[in-house]
């Protein structure tokens, strides 16, 4: 089968979408299905993969690292009129270039809804009821084109239907590599940083953005800090707003608490090295960092909302309200009980092994077979 993947973003951008569509090649390639990726072209960057299309593109006025797709294909139409199918991983920009090649070569059209995106219209300088609207009109005209919407999660599922999306929707999370995530080297973070193994340590991993709510994360360690003093928190993910959480670090008084990491390659090592794994967005479609570190055997402290109500249970981790006073409870009631935390671990490591890429892309394949009668 010849698969054409279209995303606004892809490598060198690292996120949540980029790591969806890299698992998701990955399974489908080892499967015999050829897999072509048609995305913006990044002036300083070459790709090192196979059957990647690179689309003339301008900058984004307000994010540097992105770009926008123009709509020139002369290079790869020959490409798209021989494949069997067209999925798009967003409804906007190279989503309604695969709308439209899917309407005039008559190929099926799915779309993978990776992103609340009425939650992320803070980017956008226009009055945010109205944007926020808009934004969810878009999205449900879209997808009601689409012969299949994946949804990453049931709760996200649960949402499309109360928009009264009226195409076939169909739940399928991302997958993760296992033998990546399943194989932390703990001990070289905790060497690194100087963190003993009596000290107790949280880590969050993701981007560092307004919607992923890290104030108030970094509110809920002050909290858990004033009553575990041994206790230190990293940032795993890059930052956005360069002062942002500097200024609110000083602010808390916490400079030699909190450890601003960065983006990593080794992020399986941050997960391997912490007592707990703490998530304070309330933006996700799934939360595929949950999962990566489960799959380390980190137990999850996180805030309930969608995404991550379809993955913690109280057995793999607590999910906490979105209240600074219970979700520090919550940590400093996993860390004060080791073995709680220890079977919390185990139970991690067997929900995280439900989601590994092969799995994850038989479902996929399962989608397009249907689509295609």
């Amino acid at each position: 089968m010849k698969i054409g993947i279209f995303t606004n973003v892809y490598k060198p951008i690292s996120n949540g979408v980029v790591s969806s569509i890299s698992a998701l090649k990955q399974g489908l390639e080892e499967s015999g299905h050829d897999v072509y990726i048609f995305t913006p072209k990044h002036p300083k960057f070459k790709d090192n993969e196979k059957r990647i299309f690179r689309i003339e593109s301008i900058k984004f006025p307000s994010k540097e690292k992105y770009r926008l797709s123009l709509p020139i294909f002369r290079k790869s139409v020959n490409i798209i009129k021989q494949l069997d199918i067209i999925h798009t991983q967003h409804p906007f920009i190279m989503g309604n270039y695969a709308s439209f090649f899917a309407d005039i070569y008559n190929k099926p059209l799915v779309f993978t809804h990776h992103t609340q995106y009425e939650k992320c219209t803070h980017y956008i300088p226009f009055e945010q009821k109205i944007t926020k609207k808009f934004t969810r009109w878009i999205v449900k005209n879209y997808a009601n084109k689409c012969d299949c919407v994946i949804a990453p999660s049931e709760s996200i599922k649960e949402i499309l239907v109360k928009q009264k999306i009226k195409s076939k929707i169909v739940t399928i999370p991302t997958g993760i590599d296992l033998n990546i995530y399943g194989n932390p080297r703990e001990g070289l973070i905790r060497k690194k940083y100087n963190i003993r193994p009596e000290q107790k340590l949280l880590v969050y991993a993701g981007r560092i953005a307004k919607e992923k709510n890290i104030e108030f994360l970094l509110c809920a360690f002050r909290h858990i800090l004033n009553k575990r003093p041994n206790t230190y928190l990293m940032l795993v993910g890059k930052r956005n707003r360069k002062n942002y959480l500097v200024d609110i670090i000083k602010k808390f008084n916490l400079q030699t608490s909190v450890f601003l990491v960065g983006h990593s390659n080794a992020v399986q090592n941050y997960y391997g090295a912490a007592d707990l794994f703490v998530f304070s967005s309330v933006s996700e479609t799934q939360g595929l960092v949950l999962v990566e570190a489960m799959a380390a055997g980190t137990p999850i402290i996180a805030i309930d909302s969608p995404g991550v109500r379809d993955i913690v249970n109280g057995k793999n981790g607590f999910m906490a309200k979105h209240s600074i006073k219970d979700f520090s409870e919550k940590v400093i009631k996993v860390l004060d009980d080791n073995k709680l935390r220890e079977r919390m671990s185990k139970n991690a490591r067997k929900t995280a092994a439900d989601y590994s890429i092969s799995k994850m892309s038989r479902k996929m394949l399962e989608v397009y077979k249907s689509v295609l009668k």
